[in-house]
């Protein structure tokens, strides 16, 4: 999966999440804005997610995420005025992409996957803006394309229209955010602490 590196500066906050004396959240701040920040979620001293913002907004433009603990990065995520725009994933943690989705509005419309592992994509999916499948093929046969028996169209459900699915491939639920801790009564409150 692409990596880029997060926190280079030198403008660092960091923060002491459970208070072991390790600093779990590193952000670099430009202008007084977080510009990208590196999170040790499960607190094993290795950064999981990775964030970066956009300047200005402050909004999210970029997330990568080991899911797994690893040390590998599985998720890598873009996103464009606050939304979702597109992700790649490593949904079984071999090292190598193998989900690709894109997104309009914040909702999966395209999604491409290498289901059989051998690094080329053998399964498409396009989705309407309710979640409704509007083309679907495979590569039965390896060629790199899809099958021309494949009728690029959803099965029909049982109440005559298309099924509804969620465009989600099996992978790990997000690692939730850590938790401040409180200093002196305020949540998230400055702690001093250098790069480990």
């Amino acid at each position: 999966m692409p990596h880029e590196d997060c926190v280079t500066g030198t403008n660092i906050s960091s923060l002491d999440v459970n208070g072991d004396g390790q600093v779990d959240i590193r952000t670099e701040m430009s202008g007084g804005q977080p510009r990208c920040r590196e999170t040790d979620a499960n607190f094993d001293g290795r950064v999981d997610i990775y964030r970066w913002f956009e300047a200005g907004s402050g909004q999210v433009t970029r997330v990568e995420e080991d899911y797994d603990f690893d040390g590998r990065v599985d998720v890598v995520a873009t996103f464009a005025a606050g939304l979702l725009s597109s992700d790649v994933m490593d949904t079984n943690f071999d090292g190598l992409t193998d989900t690709w989705r894109n997104y309009r509005g914040g909702r999966v419309v395209e999604l491409r996957r290498d289901a059989d592992g051998d690094g080329r994509v053998d399964t498409w999916e396009r989705f309407d803006d309710t979640g409704r499948v509007t083309y679907s093929a495979t590569d039965a046969n390896r060629d790199g394309t899809p099958d021309e028996d494949d009728a690029g169209t959803p099965a029909p459900s049982a109440d005559g229209g298309s099924t509804v699915v969620s465009a989600i491939p099996t992978a790990p639920t997000p690692t939730p955010q850590p938790a401040p801790v409180v200093d002196g009564g305020v949540a998230g409150g400055a702690q001093k602490g250098g790069r480990r």
